[in-house]
């Protein structure tokens, strides 16, 4: 395995290779506007495997389709909000002090308007493939978030701390027991409405440990789980 100490990393832009980045290791690096697996064919997106971040840094960073494994993330801070575009995870552990990230099930160029949804099909089918084949994708149980909005991966895939990470499902969404939940001080209403809209079957909804606001965001969630509102564990 090849080790990085110390390194920054500026303006690595991995488009359209298909390329297999393996057995690496990085040690307090910094990541300065760099994306990997930019590309609108699922054929041609790159691969991410046994590598370990250890408390590492980026700056305007975005992972996009990548298929990720068997790579540990501990310790990142993000400086504002990393995220993933139509990446899938198996094996992905995050732990410790982690920043604010969000996972999209969507490309970067279909979330942002620049293609029409139509091409997000491909990607939405060949994820699908995949994830039916992972017996896990994400083990968050030892992250500390600022913030983690995780969509687009089965909620029956992420390994989770039952105490503060929670599964919400559309059918009991839909069933509307969360409207008569008092939830003032959290943003859980607005993140259950958009889980609806969004038309996807469930989702683990994470109290952010390292959040300012923790203590009222996880008493929200245990309002929700005691009022039949998530799935039982």
């Amino acid at each position: 395995m090849k080790t990085y100490q110390d390194r920054e990393f500026t303006g690595f832009y991995d488009q359209n290779s298909g390329k297999t980045f393996s057995d690496l290791e990085f040690w307090k690096c910094h990541f300065l506007s760099c994306a990997i697996s930019i590309t609108r064919n699922p054929r041609r997106r790159s691969k991410v495997r046994n590598v370990r971040f250890i408390n590492c840094e980026q700056h305007g960073c975005a992972l996009d389709t990548a298929i990720v494994e068997d790579v540990l993330i501990d310790g990142l801070k993000t400086n504002g909000l990393f995220q993933t575009w139509g990446a899938v995870f198996k094996h992905v552990v995050l732990r410790g002090r982690i920043g604010r990230v969000m996972t999209s099930p969507l490309i970067a160029d279909v979330a942002m308007g620049k293609l029409p949804f139509e091409h997000q099909k491909p990607f939405d089918e060949a994820n699908q493939l995949y994830y039916s084949t992972v017996d896990w994708a994400l083990d968050i149980r030892e992250a500390q978030f600022q913030e983690a909005d995780l969509r687009g991966i089965p909620a029956r895939l992420v390994l989770r701390d039952p105490n503060s990470q929670f599964i919400l499902t559309r059918e009991r969404a839909l069933q509307g027991k969360w409207r008569d939940v008092d939830l003032s001080g959290t943003h859980w209403r607005t993140a259950i409405e958009l889980f609806i809209e969004q038309g996807v079957p469930d989702k683990v909804f994470v109290a952010p440990k390292r959040h300012p606001r923790y203590g009222a965001l996880l008493d929200g969630l245990w309002k929700l789980r005691d009022a039949g509102v998530f799935e039982e564990d």
